[in-house]
């Protein structure tokens, strides 16, 4: 699972390829909630705020 920004999407999704073989899905944190998880506030990459949840 990856929390990213814009920039580092295309990352995410090129390594969970590799690892999982298969392509995940891919959601817009500011649409979806989640009752026993907070989103990290930063990009798994870089210090900017994560727009995108890759899983």
């Amino acid at each position: 699972m990856y929390v990213v920004c814009r920039e580092h999407l295309e990352q995410a999704i090129d390594e969970f390829v590799d690892i999982y073989e298969t392509p995940p899905d891919l959601y817009e944190l500011s649409s979806v909630t989640f009752t026993d998880w907070a989103a990290p506030t930063t990009c798994n990459f870089c210090k900017t705020a994560p727009v995108y949840l890759v899983v």
